[in-house]
């Protein structure tokens, strides 16, 4: 019976990291829609109360070749973007 517990524990442990991940929420989405919007008019501070998204735009400016700095500010965290644009 312990090993048949062990078995399932083990099961269920390797299935939990084995999900997929977490769809982006419909107001997440169309918040990053708003900060790209904003970084095409040259805007490159954001703010934003929620860790989730920071995590999608910084996987959006990887993605578009931005860096993002993340400062944790009193009501969240302040992100600043920056693109590098290379010298001949």
């Amino acid at each position: 019976m312990k090993k048949f517990a062990l078995v399932m524990l083990g099961c269920l442990m390797i299935a939990s990291y084995s999900a997929p991940a977490k769809p982006v929420a419909a107001a997440d989405q169309k918040w990053l829609e708003v900060v790209q919007k904003m970084v095409e008019k040259g805007k490159n501070r954001v703010s934003t109360p929620s860790e989730e998204r920071v995590e999608l735009l910084k996987k959006w400016a990887g993605e578009k070749g931005f860096t993002v700095s993340v400062s944790k500010i009193e009501t969240g965290f302040q992100l600043e973007l920056s693109k590098n644009i290379a010298k001949n």
